[in-house]
């Protein structure tokens, strides 16, 4: 890496332990003292969420993480956001000033080479104006028999443990534009739906109100510019939010548990998407034969 590390943003609302959790791994990591970091905590959302409010704020205030990262801030909202709008807002905020930017949420536990895999992803690829995003997740437990890249080529974002730039996240529409064109254009919903179909059925959803989601935005304009999201081949990060603590990690559902504290070896290069990676992503993603009949007679 020859660049300045990346600033590193992290999102959290009522967790303080999972919090501490994210904060400690991400202190230990390669690179942390050399990092920027930057918390965006949001405000509660009704009176019992108050108490752990309070609690996420009080461990950062902690003075122990201005000696652990090269610059520590915390933005602290005074009323309720929501994810959605606080990643939006705030990395929209900080990518601005950097160039680049990487994201986590308050909820993940990141290898010991993780900042470093991912300021040299996005050095690697800056250049390549087919991708869009970078991320540390890998959800597959092993990678399909053959396959020796240290990363994957994959037509789908992650809000996993990610990253862009600020030339990429400029483009994105956030009003989803592109959302109608799925029901016109067969060859722009294959690509939509290639690693995984649940992703039409998400992006209805948006559509409808029924869930408010930056990432299937994002991953619509990715798809719509012809953008792809290169991956670790190994796991980088797991979530504690498999415990029942989160809104959009329910306990027992945990995609891939499996992660390599230490991190593991790498060798960035130039890669397309593999046939059998693509299969292997749609087969994790897409669920049950009975989840995607019925998100089928759903999206009908």
């Amino acid at each position: 890496m020859s660049r300045s590390p990346a600033p590193v943003v992290v999102f959290a609302y009522n967790r303080p332990e999972h919090l501490r959790g994210t904060l400690e791994a991400l202190a230990s990591a390669d690179l942390a003292s050399e990092s920027p970091v930057r918390v965006y905590a949001d405000g509660p959302r009704n009176a019992a969420a108050r108490e752990g409010v309070e609690a996420v704020r009080a461990v950062l205030a902690d003075p122990v993480w201005k000696d652990r990262f090269d610059r520590f801030d915390v933005v602290a909202a005074p009323e309720n956001k929501g994810l959605a709008r606080a990643i939006v807002e705030g990395v929209t905020d900080t990518v601005e000033s950097a160039g680049k930017v990487i994201v986590l949420e308050d909820d993940l536990i990141v290898s010991r080479d993780f900042l470093r895999f991912m300021n040299d992803a996005l050095d690697f690829y800056q250049d390549d104006p087919t991708v869009g995003s970078i991320s540390g997740f890998c959800p597959l437990r092993t990678p399909p028999a053959g396959y020796t890249v240290d990363v994957m080529r994959v037509p789908r974002n992650c809000s996993t443990g990610w990253a862009t730039w600020a030339d990429r996240w400029r483009e994105v529409d956030w009003d989803a534009a592109d959302a109608p064109r799925l029901y016109r254009d067969p060859a722009f919903r294959r690509r939509f739906n290639a690693a995984g179909s649940d992703r039409v059925d998400r992006l209805r959803r948006q559509m409808k109100g029924q869930v408010s989601s930056w990432s299937i935005r994002f991953g619509l304009w990715q798809a719509a510019s012809g953008r792809d999201t290169i991956f670790s081949s190994v796991n980088r990060l797991i979530n504690s939010g498999y415990d029942g603590s989160g809104v959009n990690t329910r306990a027992g559902e945990d995609i891939n548990p499996d992660f390599r504290a230490e991190g593991s070896p790498y060798v960035l290069t130039p890669v397309e998407t593999s046939p059998a990676v693509l299969r292997a992503f749609r087969q994790v993603y897409s669920g049950s034969p009975q989840a995607r009949f019925v998100r089928f007679l759903r999206n009908l």
